[in-house]
């Protein structure tokens, strides 16, 4: 049975994005990127809502296209992510059209049930903080991985906005970055 993994990149203040919506401010440097590519380690795909899904599907295919315009870490995402499973909840999003993408649009709690036990791997929850929220509650996340990037927003998108229960969760590992970013990974307990 596989897993699903939330990765949250948040300000101090627990903002997932600033006020225009970008993540600029997320020191993505080459160590940072080593981190996220340890999490993929063993991933069968990912997980997205709408918003994360409708930035994603036109930037990675465009890396694959034009890879020398890219660095390096960008390039080696953009074709695992090409290979993998991608898994879209949206109620409004038509269709999809990025390859080896599933959208599901209803009955979502069993339909990522299913979609977990059928998996050789996790999936990674990138972003998608409405999605998170929805799941969480529904016990469908398994892990919250969380950077904390050492800047105050002062006002954005925070990231748990919507959840209104509580989830307790267990430590299960720290790091501390040179960029002074602290990677924090929980297991949701009961899980």
């Amino acid at each position: 049975m596989g897993k699903i993994i939330a990765l949250i990149h948040m300000s101090l203040d627990g903002y997932m994005a600033d006020t225009d919506g970008q993540i600029n401010w997320v020191p993505m440097d080459a160590e940072l990127s080593d981190y996220v590519t340890e999490l993929r380690q063993g991933a069968a795909g990912t997980l997205y809502g709408r918003v994360t899904y409708q930035m994603m599907d036109p930037y990675w295919p465009n890396v694959l296209k034009n890879p020398g315009n890219f660095p390096p870490w960008q390039v080696e995402y953009a074709e695992w992510v090409d290979k993998a499973v991608k898994v879209v909840v949206s109620t409004t999003l038509p269709t999809v059209s990025w390859n080896n993408t599933r959208l599901i649009r209803d009955d979502v709690e069993r339909e990522i049930g299913r979609i977990k036990d059928e998996l050789d791997g996790h999936l990674l929850l990138l972003a998608s903080a409405t999605l998170a929220a929805t799941l969480l509650p529904m016990g469908l996340i398994d892990e919250l991985v969380t950077t904390v990037t050492p800047i105050v927003l002062g006002q954005g998108r925070p990231f748990f906005a919507g959840l209104k229960d509580r989830v307790p969760l267990a430590l299960m590992d720290t790091r501390r970055f040179s960029s002074g970013v602290v990677g924090l990974r929980y297991r949701v307990k009961g899980k």
